[in-house]
């Protein structure tokens, strides 16, 4: 018996299917659950996992940044109650974006959650396989921001372009600049992206005064390292986000 099973209250599953992964979660009381903690799910795993337990949520609510995983999903589950979240749901007035049809709506979900924790705009970094960071005003009003590589890709650029440097582990050297090959090249990778975040963050503050910063995603924890800077570390933000636009949608049928 999974944990899920355990509990004989039915809830909802939210799934977020994203550019190279999809992950699922639950609420456990005020907490988030996720489904397989060391797991990201390919859609028939997903779909699989799903259907050996049919007796233990009442609804699934989708969230994906990718149309063919949306489509397989949906496909897939058509026998199972399922609210998917698109941009469409998105009250215009809660954009200030100019391509509304290609933004990944992941990108608003994680702003979207971490607004409604605090009382102020927010910043939120979402370290994954793409790096993205992410401006929200405290009247819940996205104002876009930027898509970088994600971490794992950044450090691996220059070993695919030039293989006879050697590999670096992430990390700031002691000594600036760099006094070795090994330290040169931590600086242009660890050194760089935590220059090019905090350049970012000081470019918000510039732009619209001051804001909480939070942080999710896979590298989370090593992005809240290098930029040492307060911020909220919140894994499930993205989940927190699609669990008030669900409450929106339904309270606005």
């Amino acid at each position: 018996m999974s944990k899920i099973d355990s509990n004989s209250s039915k809830k909802a599953l939210y799934l977020d299917a994203g550019n190279s992964s999809i992950k699922g979660a639950y609420k456990k009381g005020v907490n988030w659950e996720a489904i397989h903690a060391q797991k990201n799910y390919t859609a028939s795993e997903l779909v699989q996992w799903i259907d050996d337990h049919p007796e233990s949520f009442s609804h699934i609510v989708l969230s994906s940044v990718r149309d063919d995983v949306r489509k397989a999903i949906r496909s897939e589950l058509s026998h199972v109650n399922l609210l998917e979240l698109t941009t469409s749901d998105i009250p215009r007035q809660l954009l200030d974006y100019t391509t509304i049809d290609t933004l990944g709506i992941d990108r608003f979900l994680a702003c979207y959650g971490a607004s409604d924790q605090v009382s102020d705009a927010v910043v939120v970094i979402d370290a994954g396989t793409a790096l993205t960071i992410d401006y929200m005003d405290q009247d819940d009003v996205y104002h876009g921001g930027l898509i970088a590589p994600g971490l794992s890709a950044f450090g691996k650029i220059l070993h695919q372009k030039a293989p006879a440097l050697p590999n670096v582990e992430m990390g700031i050297p002691e000594i600036w600049p760099g006094k070795s090959t090994i330290d040169s090249l931590k600086w242009g990778q660890a050194g760089f992206y935590k220059m090019a975040i905090e350049g970012v963050l000081q470019q918000y503050e510039k732009e619209f005064g001051d804001f909480e910063l939070f942080i999710t995603g896979g590298d989370a924890q090593t992005i809240k390292q290098l930029i040492k800077r307060e911020s909220k570390l919140r894994p499930f933000l993205v989940f927190d986000g699609m669990q008030r636009m669900e409450h929106r949608t339904r309270n606005s049928e």
